[in-house]
This record gives C-alpha cells, sequence and structure tokens, in this order.
C-alpha cells in the first residue's frame, strides 16, 4: 500500500494497525497456551476474530480517504485474504 502513497496519512493508521495486530496475536497465544478446555480455545479464538474485525474497520475507516484517491484497493483485498492465515 505504501508504494502508492508513503505520506503520514497512509503510514500512521498502518502502523497502528500493525502494533495493534501484534498485541492481538500475542494475547491470543498467550490464552491458547493456557487454555485447558476445547471451549477455552474457541473463545480464545472467537475473541480474536472480533478483534480482527475491530482493527480491520477501523484501519479501513482510517485509510478511507486515501482508498478513494489511489489505487490500492486491491492491495488491500490481497493483504485481508492473505494476512490472517495461521
Amino acid at each position: 500500500m505504501l508504494r502508492y502513497n508513503s505520506s503520514a496519512d497512509v503510514q500512521e493508521p498502518i502502523r497502528v494497525f500493525l502494533y495493534s495486530y501484534q498485541i492481538m496475536s500475542d494475547n491470543f497465544w498467550s490464552m491458547y497456551k493456557k487454555a485447558k478446555t476445547y471451549e477455552d480455545v474457541l473463545g480464545c479464538y472467537y475473541q480474536f476474530s472480533k478483534n480482527q474485525c475491530t482493527i480491520i474497520e477501523t484501519l479501513l475507516e482510517n485509510l478511507k480517504l486515501t482508498l478513494e484517491d489511489y489505487n490500492i484497493k486491491e492491495d488491500m483485498q490481497l493483504m485481508l485474504k492473505n494476512g490472517f492465515t495461521f
């Protein structure tokens, strides 16, 4: 995404997104290791998925103007499709 626009308006939302994702991912794996039942694991994954949706929505909202001005929609779709796999 930054190849089309590396301004602070794009860099900052991406930095916040990556920081939030790192915290969220670390928290997931910490809770996953502590899970004692299958239900606990599902609960961890459910919370991870909710948090993932929230940070993606936030990123998209923060980049809304940028997405309208630059041709990076395809990159966003590819990132979201491939970026959240285990």
